[in-house]
């Protein structure tokens, strides 16, 4: 009996053993075939922290763009203008264009400035009230944004996949031994070279324009005021002959271009007072020569008196 227990014992023990045997054979294979599991989760996780870190799921920073015109009035427009350079210096912006326009009288002086400002977007308030105080008054302001986060998220994106595949076809390239497949590998590169740079260069214009905004300032002299209606003649005797000179010449050259433009009318008014005069003058003449001449009327009396009374 005792050998029968101690051989049952025995072989429990056993089994035992290689059970565990086995277990450990198959936990050492089952982690060489999780390997590759582990490293799909390790990309996932990756491709997680991409994610949260694509600007596209960052709602709190948005890309503004801001663009305003202004007016103002002062008497001085270019002392105006002067300080305006040195305000955008001071917000850590700069002039982009100065257009002055100087007007023509007795006095020359700048009667109008544009200027265009580029300042930073997180001081564009500040720098528009600051600007506005350098003139008198202001005339107007009108103020603009636009939201282009998603068109820089977009840009972003289209980048990093063009920059992907120009390295796909750099390596392609390294790896072609024909001259045809080099050939169509170099047009191709070269194409896509291009798009990148093209999406660059979008991607820089907007950002610059998020990170600086845009001013159209604009700054005029206010418009003389109308003189009171009073007497404005002339003052001394030279000051009247020299008046009534003016006057007499703008009379001879008043009558001298009514005359030349009623010079083309004369044949025609000559023909129509000869067509109406003619006919009465020779009327008159008639009617005169036969009051002149009594033989002519003498015998219309001869035969009155020749018809008897009834």
């Amino acid at each position: 009996m005792r050998s029968l227990k101690s051989a049952a014992v025995l072989a429990a023990a056993s089994l035992f053993l290689f059970g565990c045997a086995g277990s450990g054979d198959d936990s050492g294979s089952g982690s060489q075939l999780a390997e590759p599991e582990a490293a799909d989760v390790a990309e996932g996780q990756d491709d997680a922290a991409e994610g949260a870190a694509d600007p596209q799921f960052d709602t709190g920073e948005r890309a503004i763009v801001y663009e305003a015109s202004l007016e103002i009035e002062d008497a001085d427009p270019e002392a105006a203008a002067e300080e305006a350079w040195d305000l955008a210096e001071s917000f850590g912006g700069f002039v982009t264009a100065d257009e002055r326009d100087r007007a023509t009288g007795e006095e020359a002086s700048y009667s109008s400035a544009h200027l265009v400002l580029r300042v930073p977007s997180e001081r564009f308030t500040e720098a528009m009230d600051a600007f506005a105080a350098l003139g008198e008054s202001e005339r107007h302001r009108a103020v603009t944004t636009e939201d282009v986060t998603e068109a820089t998220v977009d840009l972003e994106s289209y980048i990093a996949t063009k920059s992907a595949s120009v390295e796909r076809v750099r390596g392609l390239l390294a790896e072609a031994t024909s001259v045809t497949a080099i050939l169509d590998l170099e047009a191709e590169l070269a194409e896509r070279e291009g798009e990148l740079a093209s999406l660059q260069a979008q991607l820089e214009d907007l950002q610059d324009r998020v990170a600086l905004s845009t001013i159209d300032f604009t700054i005029v002299a206010p418009s003389a005021p109308e003189e009171a209606a009073g007497y404005d003649g002339p003052d001394s005797f030279w000051d009247g002959i020299v008046v009534g000179f003016k006057g007499a010449v703008g009379l001879v050259v008043g009558i001298s271009v009514v005359i030349g433009i009623l010079l083309p009318f004369l044949p025609l008014a000559a023909l129509v007072a000869a067509a109406v005069i003619v006919p009465i003058r020779l009327v008159r003449k008639r009617n005169l020569a036969r009051m002149s001449d009594p033989t002519a009327a003498a015998p219309a009396e001869a035969v009155e008196q020749r018809i008897p009374s009834s």
